[in-house]
This record gives structure tokens, C-alpha cells and sequence, in this order.
């Protein structure tokens, strides 16, 4: 039977599609998602947690994290994803990452049978995953949006992910329908201006929005399994994916 796929929001919105037994995309586009998938296709392990403290407290190789968009005092890395993807972070390295969203409702999302991490980067290996096993009668797309109010980039990257889930079969219900006409009927770019694409800029990561609005240039499946997200397909990237990855996101900033 094709799954029914739904939209929900925030973490009141993912503890209750963990609660009724729905396999659980999180969409944090500005950036944690996004993040995810950059490390996942260095080879590296992601153990999301929901506070600073238990990040710098959590036994790993490397700790990443922001609060209010900024990069916190004394981490490895920030949540930008072009900052990590620069960064040399040996293949099987574990990471503690901690956000102001994305973590968080990873965590309220943590009763769900299959928890998946997906953005514009990987909205179609996303789906495919879905299609082929991972969401069993239901998937709910779960957008993060910023201190509990909507974000139209996380609505707009649940959309392209709902929308590549339709073509394979999946039935929307209301709300998802929604979400993808807004998608279809927005031009993406158009997130440059919006309140959280002029905070990252104000704060000198207009490099992210660019890999942040790429779609599906991080072919990865960041799948949650014992409390760290993985690869989902047993089939990281490759090292030519991830060169030409660099390449593409320089070749962005210089144009």
C-alpha cells in the first residue's frame, strides 16, 4: 500500500506523528538538515542533541553547534554547512551537533519508528528511501520552523520533499497538498529575502544559502539509528560526490 504522507510542524508536531507511529522526515533547510547531510556524506556519525551542555559533555571527535545563527563559544564547528564541508573531519569520525531548532525536534521526534534528516539537498534520495522501505503506511514531513513560529524555508523544503514522494506513489493529505502547491508556486530563490536568509547574511553566511538552496546536491539518506544518524542506504558519498560538492559551492560564491 503507498504510505500517506503528511505535513507537520515543530516539536508538538513530530512528538505527534512519533505517537502514532509515523516515520518522521525533520526539515531544518537554514541549516541543521543540511548540515547533517554534508557530514554524512564525509563518512561521519551525528548525534543530535538538544543542549549546549550535553553536547560539550558527550564523548565524541567533534562538537558543532549555534545559538541564534552563531556558532557557540569553544565547539569545533558552527552549524554551516560550507564551514564543515571545507573542514578535514576523517572518515567514521562521531559529532555532537546542538542547534537552536533542529536538534531539538529531532529529539521530540525520537518515539518514531525511522527518523530521517532531509532538506532541498537530498529531497530526492529522501523520498527514494521512503518509497523503498522507510515509511511503512505513513511518513510525516516535520518543518522546524524558528522558536515555535513557521519558517517558509523549512515549509518549502518539506514541500519538495512531499512532492517527489507524490511522484512515487505516496497519497498527500490536506495540509501536505498545501505545502506543495506553495513549493510548486514559489520560486525557491525567493527565500533569499526572507527573515532567516538575512540573519545568516547579517552574520557573513550567505556561502550556506547558496548550499542550503541547492537541491539535491548531497545525495545522502541521514537516517537516526541508536540515538546517531547515519547513512541510511549503506552508501555514503563518494569521494568524487564530495569534491565535486566543494566544487560547485566555490563556483556559487564566485559568481
Amino acid at each position: 500500500m503507498d504510505p500517506i504522507a503528511s505535513y507537520a510542524g515543530g516539536a508538538s508536531g513530530a512528538r505527534a506523528a512519533a505517537k502514532a507511529g509515523s516515520a518522521i522526515v525533520v526539515v531544518d533547510a537554514f541549516r541543521a538538515s543540511t548540515t547533517i547531510a554534508v557530514l554524512i556524506s564525509k563518512r561521519a556519525r551525528v548525534i543530535p542533541v538538544a543542549s549546549i551542555e550535553e553536547a560539550a559533555s558527550t564523548p565524541v571527535d567533534f562538537r558543532a553547534g549555534e545559538r541564534g545563527s552563531e556558532k557557540v563559544t569553544g565547539f569545533d564547528f558552527g552549524n554551516s554547512p560550507t564551514e564543515i564541508l571545507e573542514a578535514e573531519i576523517p572518515p567514521g569520525s562521531t559529532i555532537a551537533l546542538s542547534t537552536t531548532n533542529g536538534t531539538r525536534i529531532m529529539e521530540a521526534a525520537a518515539r518514531a519508528p525511522y527518523i530521517l534528516a532531509g532538506s532541498f539537498v537530498n529531497a530526492t534520495a529522501i523520498a527514494d528511501a521512503l518509497s523503498n522501505g522507510f515509511a511503512g503506511e505513513r511518513v510525516t514531513v516535520v518543518g522546524c520552523g524558528w522558536e515555535e513560529r513557521r519558517a517558509s524555508e523549512d515549509e518549502a523544503a518539506a514541500g519538495a520533499i512531499l512532492r517527489r514522494l507524490e511522484e512515487r506513489g505516496a497519497r498527500l493529505d490536506g495540509r501536505a497538498r498545501h505545502v506543495v502547491d506553495a513549493y510548486l508556486s514559489r520560486p525557491v530563490e525567493r527565500l533569499r529575502s526572507n527573515s532567516a536568509a538575512r540573519r545568516l547574511r547579517r552574520l557573513g553566511y550567505e556561502r550556506d544559502l547558496d548550499l542550503c538552496l541547492a537541491e539535491d546536491i548531497v545525495p545522502v539518506v541521514p537516517l537516526m539509528l541508536d540515538g546517531a544518524f547515519v547513512e541510511g542506504r549503506n552508501r555514503p558519498a563518494s569521494m568524487c560526490e564530495i569534491s565535486g560538492l566543494r566544487a560547485a559551492s566555490k563556483s556559487r560564491n564566485s559568481s
